[in-house]
């Protein structure tokens, strides 16, 4: 007979406190930050000065921008209507690639039809259709919002098809030998099961929206602008300070969204799924 193994009791770890976890959270955005600063200005500073304007300094910003109240007011309204485009293009990008997704899960055929081309939509470049896209549609509002919901559509069912196909077999049979239908499955055990992988992918889209919008705005000049067309107007003017200034809102919108669904996502499935990951 074999002697048993002792294994002495190991002390459970103890929560880290509040403070602590917000050091955990900021500490390295902060590092990284510092670290882009300093190429900034390293960059800066190895330019010829009377080509230094072309990257002004942080005072430069504020003054020639956040400073002023006109362009304040005018970055919250081209940041409203940068905003307006991104959400409705989601709106339109979201509810379809959910669509598909299911439909991929509910049938093999389906999905080998249509990941080839999902495969396709991700690799041809959004700029290259840009001419196609102008032909048929003009220069308004529906265009930029196609190019949105171009950007973001990839992302949605990838990730709930994912999540859908890791739904663990043994429930799956459990509803089964209940005589549930495919649809009482889905809705009860699939959706559930796969929705924190999908708010991951709502969470990419999110941020890929602002981004879209913006090179959406870019190439459709018209209507009312927003931070793309501050940008392009901004450079145009040599009014350097407010271009970085519109880079700067739509980098804290981008990251906003990212941050404000992956805070969703933990409140919705933190008491019942590890995908929200551990608090300390």
């Amino acid at each position: 007979m074999t002697k048993a193994t002792y294994f002495p009791p190991r002390a459970a770890r103890t929560k880290a406190s509040p403070a602590a976890r917000w050091v955990a959270r900021l500490l390295p955005p902060l590092l990284l930050g510092l670290l882009l600063a300093a190429c900034y200005a390293y960059a800066r500073a190895d330019l010829e000065e009377y080509r230094q304007f072309l990257m002004p300094g942080p005072s430069e910003i504020w003054e020639g921008a956040f400073a002023s109240a006109a362009v304040r007011a005018e970055l919250l309204r081209a940041a409203g209507v940068t905003a307006q485009i991104a959400l409705t293009g989601l709106a339109v990008s979201i509810p379809g690639g959910m669509l598909l997704g299911v439909l991929m899960f509910r049938s093999f055929w389906i999905e080998r039809a249509v990941a080839p081309y999902l495969v396709v939509l991700q690799s041809i470049p959004v700029l290259a259709i840009i001419p196609l896209i102008q032909s048929l549609l003009g220069f308004g509002f529906l265009p930029k919002v196609l190019i949105v919901a171009l950007f973001t559509f990839f992302a949605i069912p990838t990730t709930l098809l994912l999540g859908l196909k890791s739904l663990d077999k043994g429930i799956g049979e459990l509803f089964r030998l209940e005589g549930a239908g495919w649809g009482t499955t889905l809705l009860k055990a699939g959706i559930p099961s796969a929705l924190p992988s999908l708010f991951a992918g709502i969470r990419i889209a999110a941020s890929l929206a602002v981004i879209g919008a913006i090179v959406s705005e870019l190439f459709f000049v018209s209507g009312d602008g927003g931070l793309g067309q501050m940008l392009v107007n901004s450079k145009i003017d040599f009014l350097y300070e407010q271009m970085y200034a519109a880079l700067i809102v739509s980098a804290v919108m981008s990251i906003g969204v990212y941050l404000f669904f992956g805070w969703l996502g933990d409140r919705l499935f933190s008491h019942w799924h590890d995908s929200a990951g551990a608090k300390g």
